[in-house]
């Protein structure tokens, strides 16, 4: 067989809370509760049938090369799923509200940033609660 490709993967699965699931752990809330790493890893393993070892193996290999591209300044784009890259931040001027006179220089800095592709922005103001209003 292939070996397994996240991009392929990610493509064919842009979702990965397309429906109620309990593989998030004991406690999820079906209707969007938080996911970890573990709760990815073995919701990723039940749909693909790979072992959570192996499943693990791979999320831990996909972070670490999106970690050091971006680190090294390569954009990293998945797409469907959005774009990881680094941000250059400005120095710049702050000031304190008890001491305004004062200024602070905030030094320039790089970023890890991340914009959502179409298909994932899409599908998140798709599935957008409407909250009823207080009163």
């Amino acid at each position: 067989s292939e070996p397994f490709s996240w991009a392929r993967w990610l493509h064919a699965n842009a979702a990965l809370t397309s429906g109620p699931s309990r593989a998030y752990g004991a406690g999820a809330d079906p209707g969007g509760g938080d996911v970890n790493k573990n709760g990815l890893i073995a919701e990723v393993a039940k749909r693909t049938g790979a072992s959570k070892a192996d499943v693990g193996r791979m999320i831990d290999s996909s972070m670490d090369v999106i970690r050091e591209s971006v680190s090294r300044g390569e954009r990293v784009s998945l797409v469907g799923f959005g774009t990881f890259e680094r941000k250059r931040r400005n120095k710049r001027i702050a000031r304190n509200p008890r001491k305004p006179m004062t200024p602070i220089v905030v030094p320039a800095r790089d970023l890890p940033w991340f914009t959502a592709g179409k298909e994932f922005r899409e599908m998140v103001a798709s599935k957008r609660r409407r909250v009823p209003a207080k009163r």
